[in-house]
């Protein structure tokens, strides 16, 4: 594991690999998580960017159902699953990510 980031390589890439596909970018840079937000694959863990991205573990400890718990989140979206905030989230307007009341 890398200590910085929580997770080695291997999982990382494979969790980026779950993000949705969005036909016309390309899938190695530009991917959208489940509330349609934007990513950008080297903005992992980055929360300067708009298009950071995070590791959200869904059965709060990956030993319990391995890669299938985690899932690729836009960084402020990825905050909002960790207090369990249902009032908005982030998801794409146009080109950029905004945040859109539920």
């Amino acid at each position: 594991m890398e200590p910085e980031s929580g997770y080695d390589r291997e999982v990382i890439d494979r969790v980026w690999q779950s993000a949705q596909i969005i036909p016309g970018n390309d899938p190695a840079l530009w991917r959208k998580d489940e509330h349609g937000a934007w990513l950008h694959r080297l903005a992992y863990r980055n929360r300067h960017s708009d298009f950071g991205w995070e590791i959200a573990d869904c059965a709060y400890t990956m030993r319990s159902y391995g890669l299938a718990a985690l899932r690729p989140l836009q960084w402020q979206n990825h905050l909002d699953f960790l207090v369990a905030s249902r009032s908005s989230v982030i998801t794409a307007d146009g080109l950029r990510n905004a945040r859109r009341l539920l």
